[in-house]
């Protein structure tokens, strides 16, 4: 028989009620949360939209900022390579970190030799000049137009105008391993041989016109007392004719009058202004006939020098003053003569250039004295007992006339070469 269960006990009504009142507070609050969380994600939504419209203008700033700096870089950049003076930019110790095409160019140096080293390691020898970027940055004072002269591979030496200036290290708003926080200096530099040149010739110029005028004035002088004296000197030699003795010793005046006289006429023809008169030449007939009546004229004074020619038939046809330019080349062949005492070789050879001649008159004689050897164009400059002085100078004047150029190369015991650069005229 199944035992009889006990009757279920019956949960009290009001206990039902407090239990869905309390889930409903709970949805309710649980909702309220929902919908706060929906408004502050909507309100972060619109933030991030507001944060990434703020950052795409931020960015494109930076952009157009950054494109501007690149543009003014390289603009800075075109600027530096466009410079005709050299520029060397170091920071403070020393390490070179601009090096532009210009002063690549002056000094003969390619960029990648010289920049990221320091100055001192390319140049050791100007460690103790302070006209130099480095003794700038490292507390020298800059300096303004100072003369610099440096050789080049051997050729002419270069005069350089070399200026300093020191470049401040920038502390706030830089990068610390920018180059504007590493400060150092500039160093610039430009070529003034030219200039320098210029000066000197017109320096000499206005010497050559001083004495000009003044050699001018003394031949006017002495010519008029000197044409008495050779006049009475040859009356006296006629009536002389009878004593020997003395008749030698006025032989001797009028050595000495004609002598001077040719002095005289140096002076006239130095002094003269070169009014060149030009006119059409054949080169390799000209220099064949000059040097055949040098070459009489020089046997005739005793003299035996053996020429050596080098003249090409088919030389470019220019123009030229005939009388002053056979002077100036009989100047310097004579200058030849003496050298080697009327025994030696002279060399002549002519070959074109782009749009002129060029004549060396070479001999084996003694060379020019080393002393002398810078201003053997000046007038009064020479080594000869009864020289004048005034040969090659007076030759410089006639080539310089046509436009052209002399220059001379000697040694000692080595012999002299005489080079003249001659334009066609055409």
């Amino acid at each position: 028989m199944t035992p009889k269960q006990p009757p279920m006990s019956k949960q009290p009504t009001d206990a039902m009620e407090v239990s869905l009142d309390d889930w409903r507070r709970s949805v309710d609050a649980f909702t309220r949360m929902i919908d706060r969380l929906q408004a502050d994600y909507a309100e972060l939504e619109a933030r991030h939209s507001s944060l990434n419209a703020e950052l795409a203008a931020v960015n494109e700033t930076l952009r157009t900022t950054a494109e501007d700096n690149r543009q003014l870089a390289a603009y800075l950049d075109r600027i530096v390579a466009g410079v005709t003076s050299g520029i060397v930019a170091v920071d403070a110790g020393g390490v070179i970190h601009l090096f532009n095409p210009a002063a690549a160019h002056l000094l003969g140096i390619p960029p990648q030799q010289v920049v990221n080293r320091h100055y001192f390691d390319v140049w050791p020898e100007r460690s103790s000049d302070a006209a130099t970027a480095a003794a700038c940055a490292a507390g020298a004072d800059p300096v303004t137009n100072v003369r610099r002269e440096i050789s080049c591979g051997g050729v002419s030496p270069l005069v350089l105008s070399v200026s300093t200036v020191r470049l401040e290290a920038q502390t706030g708003g830089c990068p610390p391993d920018s180059r504007a926080a590493l400060g150092g200096a500039i160093e610039v530099f430009s070529d003034v041989t030219r200039l320098e040149t210029m000066q000197a010739e017109m320096v000499r110029m206005r010497t050559l016109a001083a004495l000009g005028e003044m050699s001018a004035t003394i031949a006017h002088e002495i010519r008029n007392p000197l044409g008495g004296i050779t006049g009475f000197a040859e009356l006296l030699a006629r009536r002389l004719e009878d004593d020997p003795q003395r008749r030698e010793m006025t032989g001797k005046i009028l050595a000495g009058a004609q002598h001077l006289n040719s002095l005289v006429e140096r002076l006239l023809e130095f002094a003269r202004e070169p009014r060149v008169d030009l006119r059409p030449v054949e080169w390799s007939r000209f220099f064949h006939t000059t040097i055949d009546q040098f070459e009489a004229e020089s046997r005739r004074r005793g003299a035996r020098l053996t020429f050596i020619r080098h003249l090409p038939e088919h030389l470019p046809t220019g123009r030229a003053d005939g009388l002053c330019l056979r002077q100036a080349i009989w100047n310097v062949l004579e200058n030849a003569e003496h050298a080697t005492d009327g025994r030696g070789t002279v060399e002549v050879a002519a070959e074109p250039l782009a749009g002129g001649i060029r004549l060396r008159i070479s001999d084996n004689g003694t060379g020019v004295d080393p002393k002398i050897a810078d201003r053997v164009f000046s007038p009064f400059i020479t080594t000869k007992n009864r020289g004048t002085g005034l040969g090659l100078a007076t030759s410089k004047k006639f080539v310089e006339a046509h436009g052209g150029t002399i220059a001379i190369e000697s040694r000692p015991g080595a012999g002299t070469t005489v080079q003249l650069d001659l334009p066609c005229h055409r």
